[in-house]
């Protein structure tokens, strides 16, 4: 049975498209001193970077980490998650809820506001992440970004360092007219003040009978407000399946891949995908893992941890809209990047290369 707390758990619900940077700014909360039990809940804890030295003991589908905080994956239903861990021997004294890229947190607030829950959890934040570069560029996806940045009463202007100041002005000037009362903080690589984003007070914004109505001039602000009665404009409606909207496909090998070769595919993927992401087994660096990020034209490949006892092995996932997706083209372009590994000497030399390639 449980048990209701003392005083209700403070809740964040972080959202924001696809490659917005909801990732780094989680990796941010689990690596900081932030003295608080946070419990993260992800759809999966596999695509966050917990270094190995963070953590302290794995249980099921949460990891405990040294700094007190609990990631866990979120595999079924998302309530019975959270007031399982409020079952917990050392129940968590912040919770953190980041939903899907392509989700509508409307349905997690409207959950977490029922009366019934408020002894258990109290709704702190919603934090919208918006891409300073791409959120005016999506335009197949532009309701579901609305959609995100509605419920928001922080929005965190990520990767600000890649857009000139008249762009930052007008993605700014964009959030106000769906937002005008949100806080909008700036960010670098998740570059945020935790003081900004935990416990900042009670979810000022009221649950609405509709959500904003979406149209593409973004003249949302006039009837849009959250503190304003919502009417006729607004059609509440989470029916929609926003699976329909993207193709996804993924390339998988136990082989390693040449660096050069796979250089060349990920820099000239096709305009039609907008992200793609994934872990990459490299030839001249068995060793460890390599992590793709890419958003648009912004492609990172990165060397990670060691793969340890995990099985090297290339797992990439690609989205893009839909039937613009290459399936036996991409299927083709990654296959001649399969390095040749037959030998020794052979892996000796790749590896040699990539050194003074790198130097």
């Amino acid at each position: 049975m449980l048990e209701t707390p003392a005083q209700p758990v403070p809740l964040t619900i972080l959202t924001g498209f696809l490659g917005a940077g909801k990732t780094t700014l989680l990796n941010r909360v689990l690596h900081a001193d932030h003295g608080l039990r946070v419990a993260v809940l992800v759809n999966d804890f596999g695509t966050v970077n917990i270094d190995t030295q963070l953590v302290v003991g794995v249980e099921g589908e949460a990891i405990s980490l040294a700094n007190g905080c609990i990631c866990c994956t979120i595999r079924g239903d998302l309530l019975n998650t959270a007031l399982e861990l409020l079952k917990r021997p050392e129940p968590p004294e912040y919770l953190l809820i980041e939903t899907s890229g392509v989700s509508d947190p409307w349905a997690v607030v409207e959950t977490f506001e029922m009366p019934e829950l408020r002894p258990y959890f109290n709704l702190d934040s919603v934090i919208t992440l918006v891409d300073a570069e791409y959120a005016l560029q999506q335009r197949h996806y532009e309701d579901l970004i609305v959609d995100q940045v509605s419920a928001a009463d922080i929005v965190v202007l990520s990767k600000v360092d890649l857009v000139t100041a008249e762009q930052r002005a007008q993605v700014e000037e964009w959030v106000r007219r769906i937002v005008p009362r949100a806080r909008i903080l700036p960010a670098v690589h998740g570059n945020v003040p935790l003081n900004l984003l935990l416990n900042v007070g009670r979810y000022k914004l009221e649950i609405p009978l509709a959500k904003p109505d979406t149209h593409h001039d973004h003249e949302h602000g006039e009837h849009c407000d959250h503190d304003h009665e919502h009417g006729e404009h607004c059609d509440h409606d989470h029916e929609h399946d926003h699976s329909k909207d993207f193709d996804t496909w993924a390339y998988i090998s136990d082989r390693p891949l040449a660096l050069k070769p796979l250089r060349d595919v990920v820099l000239n993927l096709p305009l039609a995908i907008f992200r793609a992401k994934g872990l990459i087994y490299l030839a001249e660096v068995p060793q460890r893992r390599a992590v793709l990020q890419a958003v648009g034209h912004r492609v990172n490949v990165t060397l990670s941890e060691p793969w340890g006892d995990v099985p090297p092995r290339t797992q990439l996932v690609f989205l893009s809209t839909p039937g613009d997706l290459d399936a036996a083209a991409l299927q083709a372009a990654f296959d001649a990047c399969l390095a040749d590994t037959s030998t020794e000497a052979e892996v000796a030399a790749q590896q040699t290369w990539y050194r003074s390639a790198t130097a």
